[in-house]
């Protein structure tokens, strides 16, 4: 198969969660003989100097440039042909494009494109064709989690050939509030394993990824100042803004890490690991990836968390989001209205983790197992098939379902998406008659 990814960050290095998960899916997919494409952007505009900042890291990692002209930049990495470019509109351009000269069998659209400008780019060029790929309800069009609710892109997900969600939360949410239904597969994975065993008691920070408002800095500052003596660690990425670093920089016990692509740099520095997310999260990555390197994890009890803790100790109660004000802060995210938080749950679970050795050191084994053993379950593979499969009900069947000669001859210089498209209304027609 052809397949071709459109997302609204960054490819490679992948520094967030969703865009990892997208590049190791592809990755795997490639692995497999498939020719795969990325059209992507970098996370802001590249000047003269950014841009040889951003070709030497890609250098230095060992990635090969193929051109970098234009405001596009072309390379391979693991068998996955990587085009990004430097401005939203431009990489809507770009996509069409591709989609005319890559033909691809399918466009995998992520969710990362709240506004739905790649999505709509894709249903005009590839209506047949389009896969979207759902790995949070913050980014829907409707519901309870959503900051930017919208009928008419709500519509738009109803023409998609299937939805895949990244967990029953996100299943069940696209279910309930807008009547979509979209099939749970593995579509974050890990690579194969197995991981190194990093968490060490009495070493170590404890850790936060992205802390911001809807992340739950809140309760990361309240147990900074409360364990005092303990050494912190924060890395701010995409919802971070600058009175949250502001907070952060001015605890003594806080260190600002910067994020990074290979998460084993950051883990082997860190002790425990806080999730205290207060919006619906679909499935944090961060959670899984500190479990399969023995690392304990104490994660707020929103959204899909829970399915990414395995059944693991500890999931703790928050207040959460109570909703969202109009418009959006300086780094581009939705204003939340976020309550006053209980620290003590969180407080007491991490004296335990902090003193008692024997305690965290059974947790930390327990999750490491636990990971090993789901990590047996996260493969392309079904993800693979259930494209194959969406291929084999597309078209219809070749003459049994065709006009006889001399009509037939038209038919067959319609493109596949286009057969496809008649036979949708063909079919319409005869159900309505």
């Amino acid at each position: 198969m052809k397949l071709l990814l459109v997302q609204n960050s960054l490819y490679y290095p992948a520094y967030g969660g969703g865009n990892k998960s997208n590049r190791l899916l592809l990755e795997a997919l490639a692995a497999r003989g498939h020719a795969c494409r990325v059209v992507t952007r970098v996370s802001e505009t590249l000047d003269a100097e950014r841009l040889q900042t951003f070709l030497a890291d890609l250098e230095s990692r060992g990635v090969e440039i193929q051109s970098a002209a234009g405001g596009l930049v072309v390379f391979e990495r693991n068998g996955v042909s990587v085009h990004t470019q430097t401005s939203v509109r431009k990489v809507r351009e770009h996509l069409m494009r591709q989609i005319d000269e890559f033909h691809p069998d399918w466009v995998l659209v992520s969710t990362d494109d709240p506004l739905q400008l790649f999505l709509r780019a894709a249903l005009e060029k590839a209506p047949s064709r389009v896969i979207y790929l759902a790995r949070t309800t913050l980014a829907l069009p409707f519901g309870p989690d959503t900051a930017l609710p919208s009928p008419e892109r709500a519509g738009n997900l109803r023409r998609v050939a299937a939805i895949v969600a990244v967990s029953s939360y996100v299943s069940r949410y696209m279910k309930q509030h807008a009547g979509l239904h979209a099939e749970v597969l593995p579509i974050s994975l890990h690579g194969s394993g197995p991981f190194p065993r990093l968490g060490r008691f009495g070493k170590g920070y404890v850790t936060m990824v992205n802390p911001c408002a809807i992340k739950g800095i809140s309760i990361f500052l309240e147990l900074a100042r409360r364990f005092s003596r303990i050494p912190f660690a924060a890395v701010p990425m995409w919802g971070t803004n600058e009175d949250d670093l502001r907070a952060l920089e001015a605890l003594p016990n806080v260190t600002l890490l910067p994020p990074v692509e290979e998460i084993d740099r950051l883990l082997k520095k860190t002790r425990v690991l806080l999730a205290p997310s207060l919006c619906n999260d679909a499935r944090p990555r961060i959670v899984f990836e500190a479990m399969s390197r023995g690392i304990p994890v104490m994660a707020s009890d929103v959204g899909g968390v829970r399915e990414a803790m395995l059944g693991m100790d500890y999931v703790l109660p928050v207040r959460p989001v109570a909703g969202y004000e109009a418009g959006v802060d300086a780094q581009m995210v939705p204003r939340a209205l976020v309550p006053e938080q209980d620290p003590g749950p969180w407080e007491a679970v991490l004296h335990r983790l902090l003193t008692d050795r024997s305690h965290y050191e059974e947790l930390a084994a327990r999750g490491y197992e636990t990971a090993a053993r789901h990590l047996k379950e996260l493969t392309v593979e079904p993800f693979e098939r259930f494209l194959e499969s969406l291929a084999r009900n597309r078209l219809p069947a070749p003459a049994a379902s065709l006009p006889a000669e001399p009509a037939s001859a038209g038919l067959d210089r319609l493109s596949p998406e286009k057969r496809a498209l008649l036979l949708k209304r063909l079919r319409g027609k005869k159900a309505d008659s």
